[in-house]
């Protein structure tokens, strides 16, 4: 079950009441500014309920505005009397709604479509992270803390990650000191390479380790990837 489902249920229900709150608002300050003679700049209060309604509802919300557009073309024949330039000057407004909200609309589906494939984009990265059976753990190449591991990793360690993230990889699940790092230090390049990691208990797990050098969000990191062999593996090396 999605547990974002009562948090969009509670947000779609403001949105909702709000949006026919600011109606009720505008249509009030209508019959108030035609009874008073004013018949221009009120209008513009229009465009909050409009473009919220576009942009939260898409096509409903172009059918909202043309509602409202109504609705205001009404108020001004029904307060003003029949006359062709205020009619004209009306509708013309009502036209305008109806368009801003029809930008606002597709405006609204393109950024919807775009995080659509965004999440979806992600939750294949997190399945793939989560289940993939090789510890994985992100280090950022500068400082060496630590600053993601999946699941995997957690159980080759003994760690979880929120006790990774942050510590410095230096004898914490690497056996080398501050300054003795194969990539960044000694220039190595490590690709199924056999290699150690410490784990909780301090003890040495023999692993066939490869280490990627990349940049997310401008920064330098290294990504480490490694799965468990058998502790009497041949040709182990002692360093990492």
């Amino acid at each position: 079950m999605d547990e974002n489902v009562p948090e969009r249920t509670f947000r779609q229900y403001w949105r909702l009441i709000f949006l026919l709150a600011a109606s009720v608002v505008v249509i009030l300050l209508t019959v108030y500014c035609l009874q008073s003679g004013i018949q221009t700049v009120f209008t513009h209060i229009y465009y909050v309920p409009i473009i919220l309604a576009a942009y939260w509802y898409q096509k409903r919300g172009v059918l909202f505005s043309a509602v409202m557009g109504f609705i205001y073309l009404a108020l001004v024949v029904a307060y003003t009397g029949y006359n062709p330039n205020n009619t004209v000057a009306a509708a013309t407004r009502v036209a305008v709604f109806v368009i801003i909200a029809g930008i606002t609309a597709v405006l609204s589906l393109q950024i919807a479509t775009k995080q659509a494939e965004i999440e979806r984009s992600e939750k294949k990265f997190r399945t793939v992270w989560e289940h993939v059976q090789a510890g994985i753990v992100v280090v950022d190449a500068d400082s060496h803390e630590i600053i993601a591991a999946n699941p995997e990793a957690e159980r080759l360690t003994g760690y979880t990650e929120s006790e990774m993230i942050g510590k410095s990889c230096h004898h914490f699940i690497c056996p080398n000191g501050k300054g003795s790092c194969p990539i960044s230090d000694r220039g190595m390049t490590i690709d199924r390479s056999e290699r150690v990691v410490l784990n909780r208990a301090g003890a040495q797990v023999p692993v066939i380790k490869t280490v990627t050098v990349t940049t997310i969000d401008h920064r330098n990191v290294l990504i480490e990837n490694f799965v468990a062999i058998p502790a009497a593996g041949p040709g182990r090396n002692e360093a990492e």
